[in-house]
């Protein structure tokens, strides 16, 4: 059949807004120029679409909680966040890392306690959605983190919140990871992440920030980390954990501005602080949420008055 040259036309503009409309669709969910790319292992990897913030439930656990969209937070609320650092046989010849290690028996206990006295352990973003209306807090809210990648946070700390029907934060230092060391590997960050918990980055190299004035060090320690995880787990990463709590322990206000103008550079949305003891979490100070760390010598009653919850001995749960 032969065309006319008005037929011609018409097809070829047809086949031009076809083409067109099919790379934009692949645009936007195809990875894109490297800007998702990280380095690891000195090779630059990119990694599939990244996944929500928002984890599924835990291997075991009851069936996450569906919350309609609620009025944002805008006032301090009371949402206790615990720092622990590892969970196992206190070191002898280490008192620092003694102090913060907690013997397997009392962390069990602690969990337990949280179950009986009602607490609903939760994660970072899970906060963020009440700050912005997306979601309504739990009943009686708690974050549980764990800090640097200690391998008993997947050896001892993970198996114990999968029985409980628990979700953890853990802040990654990646550095740490696969170094040989007493740390995770990468694959057991990874099946934390798949199983539901949290993933949050803990810096590169654990090195205090904002204290030496040095932004491009300082940028390293924070769009690294951000970059390598999301690359490992295939979801966003979004929080962020100070090392040793600086520059907001003994920095100045100055030094704290700009690490915190350097993480909403970057890409997140808040961070943890290593103090005050303090459980308020203000949504006007994203980048300065308040911790209480539980220290390896803790009993279970210092425990609940740090959530300032019931006496122990007037629950009886089974």
């Amino acid at each position: 059949m032969q065309l006319t040259d008005n037929a011609r036309a018409f097809i070829g503009a047809a086949f031009i807004v076809t083409a067109l409309s099919l790379a934009v669709f692949f645009s936007g969910v195809l990875p894109g120029d490297g800007k998702d790319s990280a380095i690891v292992g000195g090779e630059t990897v990119t990694p599939a679409v990244l996944e929500s913030t928002a984890t599924p439930a835990a291997e075991g656990a009851a069936p996450a909680e569906v919350s309609p969209p609620a009025a944002p937070v805008t006032a301090p609320v009371d949402v206790p966040i615990l720092m622990y650092h590892r969970v196992g046989t206190p070191p002898t010849d280490d008192p620092m890392n003694a102090a913060l290690t907690v013997w397997p028996d009392d962390f069990e206990a602690q969990l337990s306690y949280l179950a009986c006295a009602g607490y609903t352990p939760t994660t970072v973003d899970r906060l963020f959605d009440a700050f912005e209306g997306a979601a309504a807090l739990p009943a009686n809210p708690v974050i549980l983190t764990f800090d640097d990648g200690w391998d008993d946070s997947y050896t001892e700390v993970f198996p114990r919140l999968t029985n409980h029907g628990f979700v953890g934060s853990f802040g990654i230092t990646t550095g740490h990871i696969d170094s040989g060391g007493p740390y995770m590997s990468w694959a057991q960050v990874q099946e934390l992440s798949a199983a539901g918990m949290e993933i949050t980055s803990h810096s590169v190299d654990h090195l205090s920030l904002g204290l030496n004035d040095d932004p491009d060090a300082d940028w390293y320690q924070i769009e690294t980390p951000k970059q390598q995880l999301e690359v490992q787990t295939g979801r966003h990463v979004d929080y962020f954990v100070y090392p040793a709590g600086e520059p907001f322990r003994s920095g100045s206000e100055e030094q704290q501005q700009s690490v915190a103008g350097l993480l909403a550079r970057a890409g997140y949305k808040g961070a943890l602080l290593a103090a005050p003891w303090s459980t308020t979490q203000d949504p006007a100070t994203p980048y300065a949420l308040n911790r209480v760390r539980v220290d390896g010598d803790i009993d279970i009653y210092s425990f609940a008055a740090t959530v300032y919850g019931p006496d122990p001995d007037t629950l009886s749960c089974s």
